[in-house]
Parts: C-alpha cells; sequence; structure tokens
C-alpha cells in the first residue's frame, strides 16, 4: 500500500513497507521466498525502479519505508537535455573544440584568461558565462570531468516549496559537512552552492597543492640522488605532464564532492548564489527557500593587497596558478605564509627564478623562530632568493605576454625599497599570497539580522551560533583557523547545536595545524610567547632529528621536536614539529593532549625503531630524566652500593 508514513518525527510522502513488498512478491508468484523477493528486490533497486528512502539498502523484508521511482523526491540533477538542441554536459560541449580530442587528457594549453576567447563562437552562451566565472582551465579530459562532478553545465534545482530543518549557503568542506551529516540524521536539507562544490581545498587549495608539492619534492630528490648513491641524470621537469597529473587526480577525487553524491544522500542540491532575504528565508535562482535553521560557510578567497600598479598587470592566487600548463621562468611571490612559501618552494624546485618579498626580515611569521630558520635555509638552498624589510613602490608592465614569439609570459617589474635604495625586480609571473578575507559581503547578512566584519567575518558566539540565533556559522567565514580540518570539525558542533539542542563550544577544539613546506612544520596547542604572554611557567623539551636514528638514515636531519609542559609536571600545553614528517607526527601529541595523557606517559609507549617518530618518545624521555632529583639519585646510588657489599 502506497501511503504517507511517519518515522519519528519525519513524515515519507507516497512510500510503501518492505516487508508488505516482498510478501506481494511472493503471493503474485514473482519469487518463491523471502530470500528471492529481496533478490529481485535488490535488482529493482539497482535499476532505481525502486529506492529506499534514505537510500541505505536494497529492499529489506522488515518495516523499511521505500519509494517507487515516480514518487521519490528530487534533489536536483543532470536533464537529459536543455530542451533547446544545446548540449546538456560538459563533455558534449568541450569535445573536439578546436580540432582537440579530450580523450588522452590533451587539450588547449592556455592561461585561464584566454579561455573565453579561444572558445568564442564554438560555446553556447550558458556555457561561456559559466567558464568566465567558475576560472577552470584548461578545457582537457579531466577538467571535465572536474567540472561535470562539482557544477555540471545544465542542472535542475528541485522544487524548495517546503520547510527546510537546515539551509546551507556554502558547499566547501563546511557546508559540504553540515549538509551530509544533517541529511544523514534525517532533517530535510538545501545545499546552495555558486561556484565549484568542493570549494578551496577541493578545487584551488589542500588537494591541486599537495599534487604539485609531491611531483617538487621527487624532483628534489632526484636532483640528490648522487647522496645516496645513485647515480641519474639532471631531474627532467616536464611542468605541463606535472600540472596534468594534478588535474587527473583531482578529478579522481572530485566525486566525493560531487552534486550527485549529495543528492544521493537526500540533500536538495541548488547551484546557484543564494542570498538571505528574511531572517527564516533565503532565495536562490528565483526560489524562496523558508529554513528552521540556516548554515553560513560561504568561505574565504585571497586577499589582494593595495600595491600600486597590481591591478594593472596579470597576477596569479591560489585560484588560478593550478591552471598553468607552462613554468614560468621568474617568478615574484607577495605573501610569506603557508601558501605562498609552499608555492614558492615548488616553483623553485620544477627550475623557476623564485623571488619572495618580505616585509619583515623572516617567513611563517606564525611560528617560533627556530622553525622559520629551518625552513628558510632550507628554502634558500633551494635557490629561492628572500628581499627583507621590503617597501612595495610599484608594479609595471614592461612588456605583454606574446605566444607566438615564444615568451608566453608577460615581463613585469618589481620596484621595492629597501635600506631607503629603490630594488627593482623583473619577474615573468606573480604569485599572490597574502593571507585571505571571509566572503561575507554578497549574500545579505543584514536582511537576516546576521552581524559581521567585512576583514574578520561573520560573528558568532562559542556554539558558533550568529546574532541571529535560527542562523550558525562555520568554516573559513567564521574562524580565524582557515583549515580544512578545522572547517570538518566545526561543521559537526553546527549540527549538533543547531539541531538537537547541543551545547558545544568552538574554544573546546584542539586545532593543530601544518604547513607543508620541506621540511613540514606542525604545531598545536600553545607556543613559547603565548605563554609567556600569560604569565604561565613552562618548560621545554627539544630532541633534534640530527640525533635520532631514522632521520640520520634517511638524510633529514633538519628540524627538531619541540614539547612545552607545565612547569614540574608532564602535562602537555604545545608542540612544534618541525621535519619532513611532521604533518603526520603532530597527530600523536594532539591525542595525548585531547585525552591528557601527559609526556611522561607517552616515553613508556614502545615506538617502533627505527622512525622518526622516535623523537616525541625521546623527548617524553628528558622529561622522565628530570624527575630522578638528586636525593633520588642518592638514594639509588646508596641502594646499588648497598647490594654490592
Amino acid at each position: 500500500e502506497v501511503k504517507d508514513r511517519q518515522y519519528h518525527l519525519h513524515t515519507y510522502k507516497k512510500c510503501f513497507v518492505g516487508s508488505d513488498a516482498v510478501q506481494y512478491l511472493i503471493d503474485e508468484g514473482f519469487a518463491e521466498s523471502v530470500e528471492d523477493a529481496e533478490a529481485l528486490g535488490e535488482e529493482l533497486t539497482h535499476s532505481g525502479e525502486i529506492v529506499h528512502v534514505t537510500r541505505d539498502h536494497s529492499l529489506k523484508n522488515g518495516k523499511y519505508f521505500y519509494y517507487f521511482k515516480q514518487d521519490a523526491p528530487f534533489h536536483g540533477g543532470k536533464p537529459h537535455s536543455d530542451g533547446k538542441g544545446n548540449s546538456s554536459t560538459w563533455t558534449s560541449v568541450f569535445q573536439g573544440l578546436g580540432g582537440k580530442s579530450l580523450q588522452k587528457g590533451k587539450g588547449h594549453a592556455h592561461q585561464p584568461s584566454m579561455v573565453s576567447a579561444l572558445v568564442s563562437g564554438e560555446l553556447n552562451r550558458e556555457a561561456e558565462e559559466k567558464l568566465q566565472k567558475l576560472e577552470v582551465a584548461p578545457l582537457d579530459k579531466y577538467n571535465t570531468e572536474l567540472l561535470e562532478s562539482v557544477h555540471p553545465l545544465s542542472w535542475k534545482d528541485p522544487d524548495g516549496s517546503d520547510k527546510y530543518n537546515l539551509v546551507v549557503i556554502g558547499g566547501g568542506t563546511a557546508g559540504l559537512v553540515s549538509a551530509a551529516g544533517s541529511a544523514g540524521v534525517g532533517a530535510k536539507v538545501a545545499l546552495i552552492e555558486a561556484n565549484l562544490l568542493g570549494g578551496d581545498c577541493l578545487n584551488v587549495g589542500c588537494v591541486p597543492s599537495k599534487a604539485i608539492l609531491k611531483s617538487a619534492k621527487i624532483a628534489h630528490q632526484i636532483k640528490k640522488a648522487k647522496e645516496y648513491g645513485i647515480l641519474s641524470g639532471d631531474a627532467k621537469v616536464d611542468f605541463g605532464a606535472v600540472m596534468e597529473r594534478l588535474r587527473r587526480l583531482r578529478a579522481g577525487i572530485a566525486h566525493h564532492d560531487s552534486a550527485e553524491r549529495f543528492t544521493s544522500l537526500g540533500v536538495d542540491v541548488f547551484l546557484g548564489h543564494g542570498k538571505f532575504t528574511s531572517r527564516n528565508t533565503v532565495e536562490v535562482n528565483g526560489k524562496t527557500l523558508r529554513f528552521h535553521r540556516a548554515v553560513v560557510a560561504t568561505g574565504g578567497s585571497p586577499n589582494v593587497p593595495p600595491i600600486p600598479g597590481l591591478n594593472k598587470v596579470p597576477f596569479y592566487t591560489n585560484l588560478t596558478v593550478f591552471n598553468l600548463t607552462k613554468l614560468p621562468k621568474i617568478v615574484g611571490v607577495i605573501g610569506t605564509g603557508p601558501i605562498g612559501c609552499e608555492l614558492a618552494q615548488a616553483f623553485a624546485r620544477f627550475g623557476a627564478k623564485v623571488h619572495m618579498f618580505l616585509r619583515g626580515d623572516s617567513i611563517l611569521r606564525k611560528e617560533e623562530n627556530d622553525a622559520r630558520e629551518v625552513v628558510m635555509k632550507a628554502m634558500k638552498a633551494d635557490g629561492i632568493i628572500f628581499h627583507k624589510l621590503v617597501k612595495y613602490k610599484k608594479i609595471s608592465m614592461l612588456s605583454e605576454a606574446d605566444e607566438k614569439a615564444g615568451n608566453p609570459f608577460p615581463a613585469i617589474t618589481i620596484e621595492v625599497e629597501q635600506d631607503g635604495k629603490p630594488l627593482p625586480v623583473n619577474v615573468n609571473a606573480i604569485i599572490v599570497a597574502a593571507g585571505r578575507k571571509p566572503n561575507v559581503t554578497t549574500v545579505g547578512l543584514e536582511k537576516a539580522g546576521i552581524e559581521y566584519d567585512p576583514k574578520k567575518g561573520v560573528k558568532v558566539n562559542e556554539q558558533l551560533q550568529t546574532s541571529n540565533p535560527n542562523v550558525f556559522s562555520c568554516g573559513d567565514c567564521a574562524s580565524q583557523y582557515q583549515f580544512t580540518h578545522m572547517a570538518d570539525f566545526m561543521a559537526r558542533m553546527v549540527i549538533r547545536n543547531a539541531l538537537f539542542f547541543g551545547s558545544g563550544k568552538v574554544s573546546s577544539l584542539l586545532v593543530p595545524w601544518a604547513t607543508f613546506t620541506d621540511p613540514e612544520v606542525a604545531h598545536v596547542g600553545e607556543y613559547e610567547h603565548d605563554l609567556k604572554a600569560r604569565g604561565v611557567n613552562f618548560d621545554s623539551y627539544k630532541r633534534s632529528f640530527s640525533e635520532v636514528d631514522r632521520a640520520i638514515l634517511d638524510g633529514e636531519t633538519e628540524g627538531y621536536v619541540k614539547i612545552l609542559t607545565k612547569e614540574k609536571s608532564d602535562i602537555i600545553l604545545g608542540a612544534t614539529i618541525v621535519g619532513s614528517h611532521a604533518g603526520d607526527m603532530i597527530s600523536e601529541i594532539s591525542v595525548a593532549m585531547q585525552h591528557n595523557i601527559g609526556l611522561g606517559k607517552i616515553a613508556s609507549v614502545i615506538h617502533p625503531y627505527p622512525t622518526q617518530a622516535e623523537a616525541i618518545r625521546q623527548a617524553g624521555d628528558l622529561y622522565n630524566k628530570t624527575r630522578l632529583t638528586k636525593t633520588v639519585s642518592r638514594l639509588l646510588r646508596n641502594l646499588l652500593a648497598f647490594r654490592r657489599t
């Protein structure tokens, strides 16, 4: 019997019960047993003829609810045709453009600014407008697969007329986790994304950057092969192949964040620009969505400093640098934080001459001095030129790029002042990595009564609740910790607090982070200067990798493990690791801090030998030695002497 049915507080419309369907199949002779009926139901589920209401499993002989295909809710999807004779997928649009095939991953080797010019007249208007906005290039097989996943060319929105338990604006990590987790517990959820699902992490952040960092590290290891007794020629970097690998791997990961995956989870997916129109409504693509709770997860974007002339020359940020298909000969990097340092080192190892401009005298200003010095030394060894204590004067174009003349990049002068003297530096490409700003000014926060700061983001309380008590915010738009893992855990907290009367506090989250230079820098907890500023007495235990057997054997002796504890105690207050595997190693200390495991207890845990993680255990040994006071030492010596008599 098909009818509306209720489970807990949720009503499922036009559905039937699994046990009734199994009995029907047996009674009508379609199956001889329950097992046969369930096997037939599995085939019907696989073909899409019947659908479990939460898409958790195929037909089961129990009180489970199912829809017939025609009665299942529509959460959004790709139309088979747009009804106007135009292509409705990116694949069909790009296939064969300019006589190129997409089959082998090859396509136009153009820069992002040339997308629309290259294909002008060949794309329908919708596709051309979307390409200009999405800034995805080149148009090869892998970027096509990416677009098919995270921003299908044609997308039919759901009806959106029912009231939602949760409306999420933003499809990056914070938004995706909020939507998937809420839908998983039975909430009716709408997810709105104007650009690429997956946000910065998948498309222009963590994923593509780590892909090229791996290639850069391999190139560096080949150059150093002779130190390990391996004779090889010079490492020849095929930059186009490096970037194609990036695009291939990113496209392979993209299905996790795809529009179709989230509709399969029961999330209503809207691809468009969402804006609040009142305290409890959001508008997207001309539709008004009503909500009980909402989440602002709009992320962040690159900050572009007001340097005279910068806006008159082409430059790259993390939004566009991964579109490159050719390696610039000379690169200027503005910004010395994690993004700037990672990209500078990668491009240097690929063979570019890299200049980094520092307003101060060091890089990675949030990290401690010892860590900065180790990383800076390694970057200098890679050939990076540091210009310290500079003031930007102006940036100007010397000559335009000319592909036909063999100059795919322009000539640009970055003029700075150093020690009171002008210093002009000529480059072919500029990478701007001067921090990030929250995306908060274009989503109608004012109409929802949500307070925000254009520089700091959405104002939230400890429970991540905004000034509108029905709206929460998480991720880069609402946090000083702009990391994917922080966005993930903030979103988990939002689900509990927004939907289930939770009282979790964001200040309770312990946040480790890592910068993936070579060597890496990882940190958790407080720094020495934090503790000194608060007047907290502490002890410091430091173990250099030059004293760790495995690091010596690996030829990775630069760096250290430093752990800070409460004075005369093994309670861990913070830790910094600088080394080739620092990002992986910091988790052991994070677990210890989260669960109040002291440094002395870490020392009692057997660590495999030889591993670089032994450095953490050895720091614990340093702590245990402090427990051997002069009095205890004297008593032990007397005891041993007595036993010799």
